[in-house]
């Protein structure tokens, strides 16, 4: 297991507000959508557009956006140079790393795995925007022998814990909305509740392995 504390690094600071900027931002998309949809009903292009790349591209900026505001205690470090240091480093900055995540959510459909388990999509997304800032960080450090490879064991955790909190989130936000449905006699809040609680749930993934890459530079 990682020397860096995986529940030290979900509990600082930083990662609690990088998580809450991330639910607000999740709790948004829905009723964007259901804007979109309400206004431009009847415009098929403006629907498909929505769908095939304003939803993959917002996801993407979420969980980009996630990574650096959770910089640096996503890798358990309480001091580190300042991401704006590393950014100006280096050419590939967040334009690039948001391209990078967007087109693997664009070719999912035609990836049989990620086909067959979409649920992994986001997860790979917080794991590259991750790797690029862990490689800018080791590279700024000069630690040339540093992976963005966790291991074996931390690889196997985040993929099974990501099949696992994506069916365990379903049901939790399903029973959520449901209660919060019943108990104000409205509708629609199962829907809400299952979205926003099943792409909260793939963060703690993505920070397994984010304090699975930092063990190899703690001390």
């Amino acid at each position: 297991m990682p020397r860096v504390n995986f529940f030290a690094a979900i509990f600082d600071g930083q990662v609690l507000l990088a998580i809450g900027v991330y639910a607000v931002l999740a709790a948004l998309e829905p009723f964007l959508e259901r804007f979109i949809e309400r206004h431009c009903h009847d415009n098929t292009p403006t629907l498909w557009f929505w769908e095939h790349v304003g939803i993959p591209l917002m996801r993407a900026a979420c969980i980009v956006l996630f990574v650096h505001l959770a910089y640096p205690g996503l890798f358990g470090l309480r001091e580190a140079p300042d991401l704006q240091v590393l950014l100006a480093a280096h050419e590939a900055g967040p334009s690039t790393v948001l391209g990078v995540a967007f087109l693997l959510a664009l070719f999912a459909p035609v990836l049989p795995l990620l086909h067959r388990h979409p649920e992994l999509v986001l997860p790979l997304q917080g794991m590259l925007a991750t790797a690029f800032l862990f490689a800018w960080l080791t590279d700024y450090l000069h630690m040339s022998a540093i992976s963005i490879w966790p291991g074996v064991d931390v690889m196997v955790l985040v993929l099974a814990g990501a099949w696992l909190m994506h069916r365990l989130a379903r049901h939790v936000g399903r029973t959520l909305g449901e209660t919060a449905d019943s108990l104000n006699g409205t509708r629609g809040y199962d829907t809400l509740a299952v979205h926003v609680v099943t792409m909260m749930a793939q963060l703690p993934v993505i920070l397994i392995y984010s304090t699975g890459l930092a063990d190899q530079i703690a001390i």
